[in-house]
């Protein structure tokens, strides 16, 4: 009986694997927006896009999925190439309330968010991957936006490209200034 039940179980892969991280030192607002970013992308696609994405929680948020590929490779045996985020979501934490002093002898409240970020990743369905592959192929046409979520996403990058720091001037306007 009990190595039919452990045999069952070794068999039988989830069809979701999740990490969570609590306490979460930042507002969920603005971590949700990072996860907003994510959601319904291939796992390697989301974690390049983190990498060039320009806000705190990005960090946060790129941990989180790589312990959730993590898991799902270690622990259940899914293939990390073919791993898909399939909900990514911030909840409320604690909110701390602290002391805030003013002018006058006077006081009042500070209140320090705290989150936590679950994310669930499951594995692509052949039948997904062929609508994917089929979809790269036309990618003339336009898509819709169920089928946007499918495609390998392109980066979006959020920093501008006019004002990086670490780019030298033109020519023209340091000759202009030195005259």
């Amino acid at each position: 009986g009990k190595a039919e039940d452990e045999q069952l179980k070794a068999v039988s892969k989830p069809s979701k694997v999740q990490a969570v991280l609590k306490n979460t030192k930042q507002s969920p607002k603005k971590v949700n927006l990072v996860a907003a970013l994510i959601r319904g992308m291939r796992v390697e696609d989301a974690l390049l896009q983190l990498q060039v994405t320009v806000k705190r929680a990005s960090k946060t948020v790129y941990q989180v999925i790589h312990s959730a590929r993590a898991n799902a490779t270690h622990y259940h045996g899914l293939d990390p190439d073919r791993l898909l985020v399939a909900e990514a979501f911030v909840g409320k934490g604690f909110f701390k309330k602290r002391v805030s002093y003013h002018s006058k002898g006077r006081s009042g409240m500070k209140v320090r968010h705290e989150c936590r970020l679950t994310v669930v990743v499951r594995e692509t369905t052949p039948e997904e991957e062929a609508e994917i592959a089929r979809l790269k192929v036309h990618n003339f046409r336009k898509l819709t936006k169920r089928e946007k979520r499918l495609v390998p996403h392109q980066l979006i990058e959020t920093n501008s490209i006019w004002n990086r720091k670490g780019k030298a001037r033109s020519n023209t306007e340091t000759s202009g200034m030195s005259a």
